[in-house]
């Protein structure tokens, strides 16, 4: 239907960059979101962050306010990125008045739409697209047959693509020709202690005796991530993506007397903040390394640049 024009398809005043996937479950978005809102503000972009705030409470559309909103009220990962502090997010299930409401107050000059490829009412100007390359090939399938959103073909459309856990196989090889492609790896950068608010080395964590709990798309990633990192993992507590934590649920991972060390991550721990926790629990932050890094973001940039200088509807007022 928006193909044939019978629903609107809308166009932003600024350019706009989505960051989405195309299957169920977790693929890492938000460190990359996070990590093309620092590089653009490097490049002296004014970038926001445009999200829907998933399985919030709060209406309406309004911007984050890390000090004051929680992930309850707002939506974990939306928090999260606002906790980062890197630019402006803007919560809205209309993303049109979201990037409205972004210039509007923050002069935002850039719209970074986090999980956007299944929009289909909004104009994209860069699309980039996460594949999962331990999926890929094993069953291309729609849900609930398989993993997938809508169909697989439809990874042509994207300009650019990140693969991260693991390599594409040769069918998706020969669908993505073509289209750039980086591959992209995820690694720690620092342990936090909740109670006291100290941040550790993840080194500290060799040898311990771990409890690890996360509500993740992909939970056996990070459970294996610890390993990698020297965590003697004795207990593992695997919740739904995007779990809403009781105090219950903290109670039972510290009723483990042969742990040292209790670990999640940091999207788990935006939404127990204010609960009571041990003193020996820590989230783990990670970040994301691209491989031909520059390449990548020399590519975003040229693209920018040059839609930055087209004089179109771009230039209309937002009210």
């Amino acid at each position: 239907m928006y193909k044939t024009g019978m629903m609107k398809v809308e166009e932003a005043p600024i350019p706009v960059v989505s960051i989405g996937n195309i299957s169920l479950g977790g693929t890492g978005k938000t460190p990359i979101v996070e990590k093309l809102a620092t590089e653009l503000k490097k490049e002296g972009f004014n970038p926001g962050i445009i999200t829907r705030g998933y399985k919030r409470k709060r209406k309406g559309i309004f911007s984050i306010d890390a000090g004051k909103d929680s992930a309850e009220d707002v939506g974990d990962e939306a928090i999260m990125l606002a906790k980062k502090g890197q630019c402006p997010v803007i919560v809205s299930i209309n993303r049109a008045r979201a990037i409205d409401e972004g210039i509007k107050t923050f002069k935002m000059d850039v719209a970074l739409l986090d999980d956007g490829f299944q929009l289909r009412n909004i104009k994209k100007d860069i699309e980039i697209l996460i594949l999962n390359g331990k999926e890929c090939g094993e069953n291309n399938a729609l849900f609930p047959l398989g993993l997938y959103r809508e169909p697989f073909e439809r990874i042509k459309e994207a300009d650019i693509i990140l693969v991260n856990k693991g390599d594409l196989d040769n069918d998706t090889k020969d669908i993505t020709k073509g289209i750039p492609a980086f591959k992209v790896k995820y690694k720690p950068a620092y342990l936090y202690n909740l109670r006291h608010n100290l941040i550790a080395n993840y080194n500290f964590l060799k040898g311990k005796n771990v409890l690890v709990f996360s509500g993740l798309g992909d939970n056996e990633s990070f459970f294996n991530l610890l390993r990698d990192l020297g965590a003697n993992v004795i207990h593992e507590i695997a919740y739904p993506d995007h779990y809403a934590y009781k105090q219950k649920d903290i109670e039972r991972g510290s009723s483990f007397e042969d742990t040292d060390v209790i670990v999640t991550t940091e999207k788990d721990a935006v939404k127990i903040v204010n609960m009571e926790v041990p003193e020996n629990l820590f989230y783990l932050s990670i970040e994301v390394v691209i491989e031909r890094e520059q390449e990548l973001l020399e590519l975003i940039m040229k693209k920018l640049l040059a839609l930055s200088h087209q004089p179109s509807a771009r230039s209309k007022k937002v009210e």
